[in-house]
């Protein structure tokens, strides 16, 4: 089984689910932590089922609800250095960080996770593919246009989650 949800996508909060026979984890969590645990609960699932947490960047649209859920559940979350750096403040005691290198590739139970470098005005803002045994998913978020990475990243998505920035002016 692949199932992938948007919980939500907007200005006002991102946040998706992923789940596999073996994986459970979101994608951003900027909705509150109880919002996201009501989003998750309206398709039948649960915070408490959830292995990880994997930011794209660290704009509150994005992040909001995370102090709250790593203070109530043991969740690791993966992120690079510098949104880990940048959410340090807002979550001092906070220890169960997965840094990864942008382009870096880390294993979470069946998927094999790839970060990969996005242009979007944030310290070092990612998109993702994941990669499973029934197909690969390529999530972008705030996109503001593709690059030559970022278009052979995706090339072998099955599906792909993108959201782009609103510009008057493109």
């Amino acid at each position: 089984m692949l199932r992938f949800t948007i919980l939500g996508s907007g200005s006002s909060g991102n946040c998706a689910y992923l789940e596999t026979d073996h994986t459970r984890l979101l994608v951003d969590a900027g909705f509150s932590a109880k919002q996201i645990e009501l989003r998750l609960a309206s398709i039948g699932r649960s915070v408490a089922d959830v292995q990880a947490i994997f930011l794209t960047h660290e704009h509150g649209d994005h992040v909001c609800g995370l102090p709250v859920l790593a203070k109530r559940h043991v969740i690791p979350v993966y992120c690079n250095r510098l949104t880990a750096e940048y959410l340090h403040p807002q979550m001092p005691a906070f220890t169960n960080w997965r840094l990864f290198e942008s382009g870096a590739t880390v294993d979470v139970g069946d998927l094999k996770i790839n970060s990969f470098s996005v242009p979007h005005d944030a310290y070092d803002p990612v998109g993702f593919m994941f990669y499973h045994a029934l197909g690969n998913i390529g999530f972008l978020t705030d996109l503001g246009y593709a690059t030559k990475l970022v278009i052979e990243r995706v090339r072998q998505a099955r599906a792909l989650v993108l959201e782009a920035n609103h510009d008057l002016r493109l």
